[in-house]
């Protein structure tokens, strides 16, 4: 396993006698040499452009097809509007398809599980530790702490993505291997709703089975702006009890993997986004801590799982590279080498 975790560079072993490569990205002179500032200013005002384009257009609601829309501003910008619809367009409409699996797990599941969460965390900590949270933080009212946390939550949806963009840049064996754990872990969490659909800390609340809880997400304003959906969110079967795996958990777990497998200064900058995902999760009455250990033993799972795809023989080990960097033909108004 640890084998399969320290895996980042190459899934596919080359010949003892294979030449080493000219341009790979893990080395510091390449990194250099790719990362121009000319490139690098392209890249934020291109982001720039794409996301305040889309919240003038559609407000703050960032959901997977919206924000494939959003980075290929900065593609197109780059010159890389073409690989970047080739690379990223299967994996959004793979994730789509995952929402939509989620939501039919519902319809044909819909009565969830209720006891062993609960059972679970006052086993481990005597209360509910979102009624510990709760007592100690809920005042009845939002404060600044609560539309802070909100945020974070809603980085959920965009964190992991725009990771997924400047590894591909870099290194684009790599962004196949994230893009690739991100779909074991999702349709693994769907599959999991069908068979164990559980419901939330809020949801056992509200059918008293346990003490009054607030899902402070959902109090007015804890989002300081609120928009709409997008137009295929809106025809897509909502899930109001997929707990189980925690998917803010796997994701902000993944974030970190990512990051290191990337760039080993760029995970310690990460460390903490996880640890305030989930304090934020479970003060929010969104998950128990049951759903946690879940959704972690499922990210790190899918993660070993993903590497040992891309290194069986087939299709899939064709991805697993390697590949010349995207940004390395990146065309920016000075020019490809600019």
């Amino acid at each position: 396993m640890l084998d399969d975790l320290a895996y980042t560079k190459d899934a596919a072993p080359r010949p003892a006698d294979a030449r080493p490569r000219t341009d790979d990205p893990t080395t510091p002179r390449i990194r250099r040499a790719l990362w121009t500032r000319r490139r690098a200013l392209v890249l934020l005002l291109g982001y720039a452009l794409g996301l305040g384009g889309m919240i003038a257009a559609r407000g703050l609601f960032i959901s997977a097809d919206r924000y494939f829309l959003i980075l290929l501003v900065p593609a197109a910008l780059l010159g890389l509007a073409v690989p970047y619809v080739r690379d990223f367009l299967p994996f959004v409409a793979l994730i789509i398809l995952y929402e939509e699996l989620r939501g039919v797990a519902h319809l044909l599941n819909p009565e969830p599980y209720y006891a062993p969460m609960i059972e679970f965390d006052r086993a481990l900590f005597g209360r509910l530790p979102t009624t510990i949270l709760q007592d100690a933080l809920w005042t009845g009212s939002l404060q600044w702490y609560d539309q802070v946390l909100a945020v974070v939550q809603r980085a959920h949806f965009f964190i992991p993505p725009t990771l997924l963009f400047l590894i591909w840049l870099e290194r684009r064996e790599l962004y196949y291997r994230c893009a690739l754990t991100l779909l074991v872990v999702s349709f693994a969490g769907a599959a999991t709703f069908l068979v164990f659909p559980a419901a939330p800390p809020w949801k056992a609340s509200e059918t008293a089975r346990i003490e009054p809880l607030v899902k402070v997400g959902d109090v007015r304003d804890a989002v300081p702006v609120r928009s709409p959906r997008s137009f295929i969110e809106e025809r897509l079967h909502p899930n109001p009890v997929a707990a189980v795996p925690s998917l803010h958990t796997a994701y902000s777990l993944l974030v970190v993997l990512f990051a290191f497998a990337w760039r080993r200064r760029v995970g310690w900058a990460f460390v903490v986004y996880p640890v305030v995902m989930w304090f934020t999760i479970v003060y929010f009455a969104d998950h128990y801590v049951f759903d946690l250990v879940v959704g972690a033993i499922y990210a790190i799972g899918a993660w070993v799982v993903a590497g040992r795809l891309l290194r069986r023989p087939g299709r899939l080990r064709r991805l697993a590279g390697p590949h010349p960097p995207p940004l390395a033909a990146a065309h920016t108004f000075g020019g490809p080498t600019g």
